[in-house]
């Protein structure tokens, strides 16, 4: 019997690892881009054990939209012979936490609310937050909430982390004074401000470990039209009590007719002072504000210290969509006189080329630690290569399979005898199951 149970847990732990990376591929706000109704679902099955006793899991993660309106919901039952576990659902308010999210809008509308999970925030340009996420796990959801104004000649986006106590909040407030000109461009020069603020990282209200960053930034889309956008934008930040920097950059989306071809863009020259980190609140910040390594606590602030030096950056990305079918990525960032400091990213996903949607395929290309050209596509330690690979198994049934290539470095034989270094290739497969609907 234990037997069983072990190959069970083994085969449906596989299966539930299907959620994090389904999300990731697809963004949450996707389905409301044709703005009309469309949804779509993720879900998975697993088991958990609790106490000693054994729950099956199953997880529904619908996506919903209607014009403006969008709905994230996020449905996980534990049960089990004696049926649904009733602790997951008492008091009767724990309820709620199906529901993901809610929003009205998307980013950049004239009107814009999103409440519960955030995934992606961002201020202004990015350089003080750019896409913030404040759910680390399922156990640890918050409430948060976006929510922008533009009223023509100014307006505001702010965001809060969590409802449920005093986190992150940020705000940014903007004019465009020159919109009554009515002179082409120049009327929509933008004058911004913005402040983000995490009170108590450690949730300790005993210690004082608050950061604040704020700063100004000026915004000038050069042309606005159907077929391209363009902006050009400077930002100033500063982190109180440690350093500040500089960014100048541009942006552009290129959209040809009939989405043949969309191209977008970003490029940034950074100038960062001492102990300052550009886009300090971003995508990793719920992990990284505070951790413990061996009881020791570690602050993302204690970063700060480190950086002793002014440092000149590059930072770009560049964005393809063809037929609106094949999407590659690719970024790179570097630190000017600072030697592997390059990081470079590719990734595409094929899965629209496939027909009848059955066939889902997906591979990125991340190098860091890259000093000069010739460290571009060097396999080393700091090479990953990810491909995925997923299959319709069965109606509303995807079998998916991961695979993993890294490479360890290799200074000794089998005897313990030292030898010239090498890199080894390391491969993982990882296969997952995960239903998903579309309708």
């Amino acid at each position: 019997m234990a037997k069983r149970i072990s190959a069970l847990l083994a085969v449906l732990m596989i299966i539930s690892a299907s959620f994090a990376l389904a999300q990731t591929e697809e963004p949450a706000d996707q389905t409301a881009a044709t703005g009309g109704f469309a949804a779509q679902m993720m879900g998975g099955l697993g088991v958990v054990m609790i106490d000693g006793d054994l729950y099956y899991r199953v997880q529904l993660v619908p996506e919903l939209s209607f014009s403006k309106i969008g709905l994230g919901l996020d449905v996980d039952l534990l049960f089990n012979n004696d049926g649904i576990r009733k602790e997951d659902w008492t008091p009767k308010s724990r309820w709620v936490r199906i529901i993901r999210y809610a929003r009205w809008g998307q980013k950049h509308d004239v009107f814009y609310i999103r409440l519960g999970a955030l995934d992606a925030a961002t201020l202004g340009h990015g350089s003080i937050m750019y896409r913030y996420g404040n759910q680390v796990n399922d156990a640890d959801r918050k409430i948060g909430m976006e929510l922008d104004l533009d009223f023509g000649r100014a307006g505001f986006e702010t965001v809060v982390s969590n409802f449920g106590r005093a986190e992150i909040y940020g705000g940014r407030g903007y004019v465009r004074p020159l919109k009554s000109t009515g002179i082409p461009i120049i009327k929509n020069f933008e004058v911004g401000a913005t402040v983000a603020s995490d009170l108590d990282p450690d949730q300790r209200s005993g210690t004082d470990d608050g950061v604040t960053v704020f700063g100004f930034d000026l915004g000038l889309p050069i042309i606005n039209t159907s077929l391209l956008y363009t902006q050009l934008y400077y930002d100033f930040a500063k982190i109180k009590s440690f350093g500040s920097g500089n960014v100048v950059g541009i942006s552009a989306d290129l959209k040809f007719p009939g989405d043949i071809l969309v191209l977008s863009s970003k490029l940034e020259q950074r100038f960062l002072g001492p102990r300052y980190l550009p886009q300090y609140f971003d995508r990793f910040y719920e992990v990284e504000r505070y951790q413990l390594f061996d009881t020791i606590p570690v602050w993302k602030s204690y970063v700060l210290n480190s950086m002793t030096e002014s440092r000149n950056g590059t930072y770009g990305e560049l964005a393809a969509t063809l037929v609106g079918k094949l999407t590659i990525l690719g970024s790179y960032q570097a630190i000017h006189k600072v030697p592997y400091s390059g990081m470079l990213h590719f990734g595409t996903d094929l899965s629209k080329l496939i027909p009848n949607n059955k066939m889902e395929i997906r591979a990125a290309y991340d190098q860091t630690h890259i000093n000069s050209g010739k460290d571009l596509f060097t396999n080393n330690e700091n090479t990953l290569v990810t491909v995925e690979g997923g299959y319709q198994v069965y109606s509303h049934v995807m079998l998916y399979l991961t695979y993993l290539k890294t490479y360890e470095k290799i200074t000794q034989d089998d005897a313990g005898n030292t030898i010239p270094a090498y890199f080894k290739s390391v491969e993982k497969f990882s296969p997952r199951l995960a239903v998903k609907f579309s309708f």
